[in-house]
């Protein structure tokens, strides 16, 4: 391909992966919905939850996220929300 004399290369779009955040490193969302379940009961959390979590699937569908990636990284959200709620602090794999 030429333009203005200059011989300009044919681009082609390289592939990528998009690497999330970890969800459940998300320590200030996890509190707050830790805080709000802990508050509500039955049809209420459970709208609540599905907001929480259907929000999170919609960003991170919008980000091209592949769909086993988006399962897992909800699941470790729910895991360190409902982990937060018991009181007991989930494994993370850091020996410290």
């Amino acid at each position: 391909m030429r333009h203005d004399g200059l011989t300009v290369p044919a681009w082609t779009p390289s592939a990528c992966e998009v690497v999330p955040f970890p969800a459940n490193r998300r320590t200030g969302k996890i509190r707050r919905t830790a805080e709000i379940l802990g508050d509500r009961h039955g049809k209420g959390a459970d709208r609540y939850w599905q907001q929480v979590i259907g929000g999170m699937r919609s960003q991170m569908e919008k980000a091209g996220l592949q769909s086993r990636v988006i399962e897992t990284e909800l699941q470790g959200f729910a895991d360190a929300v409902f982990a937060r709620m018991s009181g007991s602090r989930p494994y993370d794999g850091d020996a410290a």
